[in-house]
């Protein structure tokens, strides 16, 4: 009961009416007036915010004036940056897709495959024909070149999971194929940059990682010694310019060191 009252007591203030009035100063002429409660200023002021905050959000949803809005942009910059952003985690995901590949290539190469690929490539020595190529399964007498002429400044290492070398040079130095073989993968991975992967005859796969660009293609044959790449840094796991360079011989990692003098 009381609440009621005291709710009572509060509507029946704010309806007691006052009058606004304008007089001349001099001859307190009534030029104007108007009969107003508080409720009705209330209702006025909070139907002019209405009107104010509607109208601000026409202009800013249905005019040129939201692209004064800092942060805003125009319509096209935003649906550039959402297509951009789209295929940004599309490539992120397809270099991420070929990363993992990169890295199970070797478990899923089979015998079966290195002899389709072998039967295909020229013969190991010069002059000789495809239906010549013999198997070496321990790869016992077969000669590799030098990829680079440079220095090793980290060796081959099972404990460290390092199973490569890397060898400096200077920049510009050429990349050369250690010998004869097949182009079994050329392209970007995400660890290794730009990466080539050559099948040798023997069963024996070459790997060289963070080039700065590729001269072949997955397909094309090589020859020992032709130039194939350049000395680079791309990739997430080259810290400066080098080659990263594995040497593998039936599906095994082995120490370059022991097959190539550097």
């Amino acid at each position: 009961m009381k609440k009621d009252n005291a709710f009572k007591r509060l509507l029946h203030k704010l309806r007691i009416p006052y009058r606004l009035v304008i007089m001349n100063d001099s001859t307190f002429e009534e030029k104007f007036s108007l009969k107003l409660s508080r409720l009705n200023v209330f209702v006025v002021f909070a139907l002019i915010t209405f009107l104010l905050i509607t109208l601000t959000v026409f202009l800013i949803a249905f005019t040129s004036l939201r692209e004064y809005i800092p942060g805003y942009g125009n319509v096209e910059e935003r649906e550039m940056v959402y297509e951009l952003s789209l295929k940004t985690d599309s490539l992120e995901q397809a270099l991420i897709a070929r990363d993992v590949y990169f890295r199970n290539f070797f478990a899923v190469l089979t015998d079966a495959d290195s002899n389709l690929l072998i039967s295909n490539y020229s013969n190991y020595s010069e002059g000789g024909s495809s239906s010549n190529v013999s198997e070496n399964t321990d790869a016992t007498g077969l000669y590799f070149i030098p990829p680079i002429e440079g220095t090793v400044v980290r060796k081959f290492s099972t404990a460290n999971r390092h199973y490569a070398v890397d060898l400096n040079a200077p920049k510009g130095s050429m990349i050369s194929s250690i010998a004869n073989g097949t182009v079994l993968f050329s392209d970007w991975t995400l660890s290794g940059g730009n990466t080539l992967i050559i099948l040798h005859p023997g069963k024996v796969i070459s790997v060289y990682m963070h080039t700065l660009s590729l001269f072949v293609k997955q397909g094309e044959t090589v020859k020992a010694g032709d130039p194939v790449a350049i000395i680079g840094n791309s990739g997430e796991n080259s810290s400066g310019p080098h080659l990263h360079f594995e040497l593998w011989i039936d599906q095994q990692a082995v120490n370059p060191e022991n097959y190539i003098t550097f």
